[in-house]
């Protein structure tokens, strides 16, 4: 007898069967792929959060050692800042006292810059030209940034605040005496000496009377 196969749909054809498997196999590879990218996403992140606390810390070592506030002291503090992370405050720190030994000494020089009918533009281009390269990027910048915001006018102040953090840098207290007459040498020694049993180790004493 003639044996005849069973029929069977065309859709359950013995060809149609494995093209169900390229589909499973494209969606175990989308599986593993989404993997991999969240595996390398959250080693990101552990990475980011390590080196967060190292720059923190990078960033505290460069910070003013004494809080001050104000205007002002937002010049110096950025002033600072700058020159610690170019390790330059030494030079800065001159520079800074010669800037407000000129401002003291030369009434001209000081009236010129503090000068409402001047400029901005015009106070800009006349440091510039004074400063040249005879000082420091960080405190020609500081000047000609103070120019540029019509603050020239604080410029003592900040040199003043700027002193302040260079003082708490390298430990120095400053004590003010007040006297009804004039102290000798030999007094005041004798209270500086005194005054300098209550400081920290490293910390000096500046006199003031």
């Amino acid at each position: 007898a003639l044996l005849l196969p069973a029929w069977a749909p065309p859709h359950a054809a013995p060809h149609a069967e494995p093209l169900v498997e390229p589909r499973g196999v494209l969606s175990s590879s989308l599986f593993f792929l989404s993997l991999i990218m969240y595996a390398r996403a959250n080693l990101a992140r552990r990475m980011a959060a390590a080196a967060a606390p190292r720059r923190m810390l990078s960033d505290a070592s460069h910070a003013p050692p004494k809080k001050l506030f104000g205007l002002t002291a937002r010049y110096a503090n950025a002033a600072y800042t700058a020159a610690s992370k170019a390790g330059n405050l030494p030079t800065v720190g001159v520079e800074m006292e010669s800037i407000a030994a000129v401002l003291q000494k030369n009434a001209a020089f000081a009236a010129t810059l503090s000068n409402p009918t001047v400029g901005r533009e015009a106070k800009v281009a006349y440091l510039d030209g004074i400063l040249g390269t005879k000082y420091s990027p960080i405190t020609k910048n500081l000047l000609l940034t103070m120019a540029s915001n019509a603050r020239l006018d604080e410029l003592e102040k900040v040199a003043a605040d700027f002193g302040e953090l260079m003082k708490a840098k390298g430990g120095v207290v400053d004590a003010t005496v007040t006297s009804a007459v004039a102290l000798t040498a030999a007094q005041s020694k004798a209270i500086q000496k005194a005054l300098e049993g209550t400081l920290a180790a490293g910390q000096t004493i500046s006199l003031i009377t």
